[in-house]
């Protein structure tokens, strides 16, 4: 074999050799770099939700302070002291009983609930003033508090049952609660059982509250309310589902993935009747979609965003069938099924 061939064979190997090693190493650098920023990326997100939690806690605390005695309304379990400055005769103690009155001497039974303090101090100096002396000065009171137990759950950072105490306010069961925790969504449920018995739901969109400065929506704390933090980057799936439930909600989620990743649609499920919930500015739009559309592509399957709620209706003829059992009689036939 001719030399200069035989060593032009060589080099051109050793060249290949060299190229492919090179190109490896060139890969994993790449792939170590592209990591390292990824991570670099995950990380600033984490210390912005970090300083974003931080800041909502500072502005929680804050707005939590402003409890005014003054304003308080004074209802049942409430302890009341009441001076007449004209006579120490007069001078009561006296608890609130559950229909809202207190019993005053000379008086009898007054009416407080709903009143604040110097509301009861009006009330007492009028009906004083027109059955007994003249210009009285009253001085009323609030030797204790009636307590609101209140539990707070969610994403806060001491989940718990707290007792309030006052006028409390939703921003201050936050601040009991020591304020969000860096997963928190920036919406709160306040829970409450209604006077029809059941429980109805008020949704709070708390960058409105504390960013915008809307103080609207600092609702007053009712005994047994519930107050719920969800989780940020949540979905949630109800109704005609296999495995209905919250989830963590990914990168170009839609409302059929989500409907698959919820186990897809039980046999009772109707897939024309899907609603998808979306609050705006704590009021809740509600989308009906129609699955079944979506797959034959006559409809968009829309994307979901953080806390978004999706129902699948049932079919009441699905219903019916799905719970007759083999073999039950109809008078006057008899259905079994197969």
């Amino acid at each position: 074999m001719d030399k200069r061939l035989y060593y032009t064979n060589t080099y051109n190997k050793k060249f290949f050799v060299y190229f492919i090693l090179l190109s490896l190493i060139f890969f994993c650098v790449s792939c170590v770099a592209s990591q390292s920023q990824s991570s670099y990326i995950q990380n600033i997100e984490k210390r912005k939700q970090s300083r974003e939690s931080k800041e909502l806690n500072r502005k929680i605390i804050e707005e939590s302070i402003s409890f005014n005695a003054r304003d308080y309304l004074i209802g049942p379990g409430d302890l009341l002291g009441i001076k007449v400055l004209e006579t120490e005769d007069l001078f009561t103690e006296a608890r609130v009983n559950p229909d809202n009155d207190i019993t005053f001497p000379l008086l009898g039974e007054v009416e407080v609930g709903g009143l604040t303090s110097q509301e009861v101090e009006d009330k007492i100096t009028h009906l004083l003033t027109k059955k007994y002396m003249h210009d009285p000065h009253v001085v009323v009171s609030i030797e204790e508090y009636r307590s609101k137990r209140v539990a707070v759950i969610g994403s806060v950072n001491k989940p718990g049952t707290y007792e309030i105490l006052g006028s409390g306010n939703l921003l201050y069961a936050l601040a009991l609660a020591e304020g969000l925790n860096e997963d928190a969504g920036r919406v709160a449920y306040v829970t409450r059982r209604g006077k029809d018995g059941n429980d109805n739901s008020v949704v709070i969109d708390l960058d409105e509250l504390l960013d915008e400065g809307n103080v609207g929506l600092n609702i007053p704390i009712r005994m047994g309310d519930t107050v719920y933090i969800p989780e940020a980057g949540l979905f949630y799936v109800n109704g005609a589902v296999n495995k209905p439930g919250s989830y963590h909600l990914e990168e170009d989620m839609t409302i059929s993935k989500a409907i698959a990743t919820a186990g897809g649609f039980n046999n009772v499920a109707k897939d024309s009747d899907v609603r998808l919930v979306r609050i705006v500015k704590g009021v809740p739009e509600i989308t009906v979609v129609d699955v079944d559309e979506i797959h034959k592509g006559n409809e968009q399957d829309i994307a979901l965003i953080d806390e978004d709620v999706i129902v699948v209706g049932s079919s009441a003829f699905k219903s019916f069938f799905s719970r007759i059992k083999p073999g039950l009689f109809f008078p006057p036939f008899s259905v079994g099924i197969q």
